[in-house]
């Protein structure tokens, strides 16, 4: 069996993950490896030892990563976390390797490759809670369609990174999903396909596996 390491939230001395996660892990028949940001220190060997990357959801990225004030964080993700994943991403990115980022996970790999975040989205659409539809265009990792995704956040892409590729967009132009040219399976969603058992979460759990070797 091989292994898939997912990042997880902390707390002063406590960390904590969603079981969600692991569970969605095991029923693909993989084994879940939770990373903590204590492992900064262990990046080249737990890369190595790994088969596929996840990065968790969470609270808010620290404007000051994308060059901003905060003006409308309310919870923001401790910076020992930020800078773990960084590290993670950085390293485990020339591997070729799946990396799935989820909400969170998502913003982070936009703020890695130099793009920003909305830190409160204004729109017509409830985005912090309940379901939505959004438009995939092209056909990776997403069949062309519509799908309704659950939704948990109140921030979202701004400027896009350098690299990465727009496949879903909610109505009000929000970016609901990328990933990266040229990488195999480099992909953030905005939605949580661990604890939704939609037809869109449910085809981007099948590419990931696939891409698994």
């Amino acid at each position: 069996m091989k292994f898939i390491g997912i990042t997880c939230s902390m707390d002063g001395k406590k960390i904590s993950l969603n079981r969600d996660y692991i569970q969605k892990i095991i029923e693909l028949s993989f084994k879940p490896l939770i990373i903590t940001p204590d492992m900064l220190h262990f990046v080249d060997e737990i890369v190595t030892n790994i088969s596929a990357l996840i990065i968790s959801g969470g609270g808010d990225i620290n404007p000051k990563f994308y060059g901003e004030k905060n003006i409308a964080c309310r919870n923001l993700v401790h910076d020992e976390r930020v800078k773990t994943e960084m590290a993670f991403l950085k390293t485990f990115l020339p591997t070729q390797k799946p990396v799935l980022g989820i909400c969170y996970g998502m913003q982070l790999m936009n703020v890695f490759f130099g793009g920003s975040l909305i830190q409160d989205i204004e729109s017509f659409i409830n985005h912090t809670e309940g379901k939505h539809e959004v438009d995939v265009f092209g056909d990776f990792p997403l069949r062309m369609r519509r799908f309704f995704v659950n939704s948990y956040h109140h921030q979202a892409v701004n400027k896009l990174g350098s690299g990465l590729e727009v496949f879903c967009k909610a109505y009000d132009g929000i970016v609901e999903g990328f990933y990266l040219k040229g990488h195999p399976f480099f992909v953030g969603v905005q939605w949580h396909p661990e604890r939704d058992a939609g037809e869109a979460s449910s085809f981007l759990w099948k590419t990931f596996a696939k891409n698994i070797q």
